[in-house]
């Protein structure tokens, strides 16, 4: 090996330095039957390939390679990346074996001199790694002294405390690497890309669509329902299957149940850190609610619920009004839960300050224990009930303004109609911000086929699709497209279409590029799964999992 090495090394000095290092190598670790710095290698390993063992030292020596030891342990795992090397190794193995099938070599004298050349050095991984691992192929290292020549002792120090590894070892498991590189390479050497393919994503890049939109959300709708105890009655008699299933799933939820208060409240905010002027003013509108709900000389009081609706300042309650439902000891604030708890059904409380404001507290009811299936399954019918409505009001919302807007009407007056009083949040007067769930009329920006034009928990996908199927004189849908549990109602704006013309040379280069390394990466990964796939269908590859799942990889001599 020794003397091939310095047979092909180019210059006097590199020669001298090689031989060198490799007599070091020697006295260091031993001699060719090194086996590494750890003790147990010939005992202990990781997988197997076609009856070649690839040692648990190996499997260590790759880990850093890729840079293990500085990665995040979280990271790591989220990433499988103690799987991905491992593997990495196995799938290595595989094309370096194809490499010999397929005529081709590597000589351990070459791969090493090339190392002392340019300090490159092969790794592998997974073909399957995510896409913030790193990937297979050279890694630079710098070897270099400080007058920019290659330092023998510095690629020992890599090799004996970085890898733990051998010179033979070393040379060894590189040649391998530049086998399986060499296939990589072969097998990714014929992938082009075409006029056409690039010119398709082009288009997808650059081509983009505005639209005019209005969602049409059941949230907004289920939030202003309060089915009577009639249609509440109606609903249950013709969907007793879909209610009784309902309990089924939910009965959990009404069983062995802490002391829970339903209540609703009004609520006039002010500040923790407000003026006294301010607390004051704050205080006596409470007051003047508390006057209007509150049972006085026999007479009883304005309807809470109606109250509430029209005046309190948490708009999320207001809308239900002020119903938050049931809820456990410590689920509100002190004083909040400490007003809830100590009164009856129906009653009333006074004024109560908390850090949101002065509240106004009526309780509903009160319930502990195991509540009665009846009561349980009302409450998940009226539920039921107000998920379907809801949904139903919101399509046939989304309807309307689609029929209006395919008649010619105008989009300013559509969006003025859909603003209305009836869209702005309760309780703030007539200078309401809108509700922002109310349904109303607003641009995308250009955006392309690749972008989400609406953000949302929904895939944005089938709207994108649609809109660039839209031209200028059909600018509408036949109907309203359901984004998750919503609907939009959506127009064209403007379509920009693109010129053969205007595809620059530097942006079909970039392209181009984009486009061979995901084609390759694809190809590539469709060899090696097929390779994989058959050693497996050979029984030919053993992995041991319980190196994945044992202590995270250590390189120090203990």
């Amino acid at each position: 090996m020794l003397e091939s090495l310095l047979n092909k090394t180019r210059g006097i000095v590199l020669g001298l330095m090689v031989i060198s290092l490799s007599a070091v190598f020697v006295v260091q670790f031993g001699g060719p039957q090194a086996q590494g710095c750890s003790k147990g290698s010939q005992q202990t390993h990781a997988a197997e390939v076609y009856g070649k063992k690839i040692s648990l030292n190996q499997y260590r020596a790759a880990y850093a390679l890729a840079g293990g030891e500085n990665i995040p342990t979280d990271f790591a795992k989220q990433n499988h990346f103690e799987e991905m090397v491992l593997r990495g190794l196995v799938e290595r193995d595989l094309l370096a074996r194809e490499a010999k099938h397929m005529g081709l070599s590597a000589n351990p004298d070459d791969v090493m001199q090339k190392i002392a050349e340019d300090g490159l050095i092969h790794m592998s991984m997974s073909v399957d790694a995510g896409p913030y691992l790193p990937p297979s192929g050279p890694r630079r290292y710098d070897f270099k002294d400080t007058k920019g020549a290659f330092n023998k002792d510095n690629l020992k120090k890599f090799i004996q405390y970085r890898l733990r590894r051998s010179v033979e070892e070393f040379a060894a498991e590189q040649t391998e690497e530049t086998l399986a590189q060499n296939v990589r390479e072969a097998v990714t050497a014929m992938v082009t890309v075409s006029p056409d393919e690039l010119w398709d994503a082009y288009q997808r890049e650059k081509e983009t669509v505005t639209l005019k939109y209005a969602r049409f959300s059941p949230v907004y709708y289920k939030e202003t329902l309060q089915p009577s105890a009639a249609e509440l009655d109606a609903f249950i008699a013709a969907n007793k299957a879909d209610v009784d299933a309902e309990y089924e799933r939910e009965k959990h939820r009404y069983t062995g149940l802490e002391k829970q208060v339903r209540a609703r409240h009004i609520l006039i905010k002010v500040d923790s850190g407000a003026d006294e002027a301010t607390k004051a003013a704050a205080k006596k509108r409470a007051e003047d609610v508390l006057a209007r709900v509150k049972p006085a000389s026999g007479k009883p009081g304005e309807d809470f619920a109606t109250v509430a609706k029209a005046v309190s300042e948490d708009k999320g309650s207001a809308k239900k009004g002020g119903d938050l439902g049931y809820n456990p000891k410590g689920r509100m604030v002190t004083p909040f839960d400490d007003a809830q708890f100590a009164r009856k059904p129906g009653e009333i409380s006074g004024l109560v300050e908390s850090t949101f404001g002065y509240h106004i507290i009526k309780v509903e009811g009160i319930r502990e224990g195991d509540v009665p299936v009846l009561e349980a399954k009302r409450e998940l019918a009226e539920k039921l009930y107000s998920d379907r409505t809801a949904n139903t009001r919101a399509k046939a919302a989304a309807d309307k303004a689609l029929a209006a807007l395919t008649v010619g009407q105008d989009v300013d007056a559509l969006n003025a109609e859909l603003l209305g009083q009836a869209h702005l949040a309760p309780g703030s007067g007539d200078s309401a911000e809108p509700d922002p769930l109310a349904p109303q009329l607003r641009d995308t920006r250009p955006f392309s086929r690749t972008d989400a034009p609406i953000a949302g928990p929904f895939d944005g996908s089938p709207l994108v699709a649609a809109a660039f199927a839209m031209t200028e004189d059909k600018p509408l849908p036949t109907a309203p497209i359901q984004l998750g549990d919503e609907w939009v109602v959506y127009k064209l704006v403007e379509h920009v279409r693109l010129k053969p013309e205007d595809f620059a040379d530097k942006d079909k280069q970039r392209i181009r590029e984009g486009l061979l390394n995901q084609k390759r990466r694809e190809v590539l990964t469709d060899y090696v799964r097929d390779l994989l796939k058959k050693a497996q269908a050979e029984n030919a590859v053993f992995v041991d999992e319980a190196v994945l799942h044992a202590t995270p990889v250590s390189n120090d001599n203990s």
